[in-house]
């Protein structure tokens, strides 16, 4: 009788997923990446509104040249470099994924330069896993690079889904005559 009530309750875990669109992955660091990203962007909007201010006060005729370009080297650096690193970072973290059953599509969120989400809309065709992943990349959709970390899933099944791992392994296995055949 225990092993009958483990199975029964195996597949009721299984099918309690709803059957409207519900979240199936919501990554543990979007909260973070997006405290970073307003923050860097809000400093660059503020070290652009100091541009005139600053100009005005090391432009004087007794400012050293060298400090002059120091100054702006590091208000430069902060303004617009730091923002930008920061994305090409961030760009491809997957804040949350959206499956909806009723047409096999999932929507996946990132956030652009300005911290806004940006959806994309796939499905499970759409993915591709790349032979050798790039930084900060597990999976491509659309030929589009992103991050996603394993244990974020909330349905550990749909992981699966998306790395192949449900379909038979193909080890491409072929002597060297086979590969010489096919050669024209």
């Amino acid at each position: 009788m225990g092993k009958q009530s483990l199975k029964n309750e195996g597949s009721a875990e299984s099918s309690s997923a709803p059957e409207g669109p519900h979240e199936i992955y919501k990554g543990t660091l979007a909260t973070q990446v997006k405290g970073v990203k307003t923050f860097s962007f809000g400093t660059s909007l503020l070290g652009i509104g100091m541009q005139p201010m600053l100009y005005e006060h090391i432009s004087a005729p007794d400012s050293s040249i060298p400090l002059m370009v120091a100054l702006y080297s590091a208000v430069g650096m902060f303004t617009f470099v730091t923002p930008f690193l920061i994305h090409f970072v961030t760009k491809k973290y997957i804040t949350d994924i959206i499956f909806d059953p009723k047409t096999n599509e999932y929507t996946a969120s990132t956030y652009n330069l300005i911290p806004t989400k940006r959806k994309i809309i796939f499905k499970l065709e759409d993915i591709s896993i790349p032979d050798v992943p790039g930084a900060f990349t597990s999976l491509c959709v659309k030929n589009t690079p992103l991050l996603c970390i394993p244990s974020d899933f909330l349905y550990p099944e749909h992981y699966i889904k998306f790395m192949g791992y449900d379909k038979p392994v193909d080890f491409q296995l072929r002597t060297p005559k086979e590969n010489s055949k096919d050669i024209p």
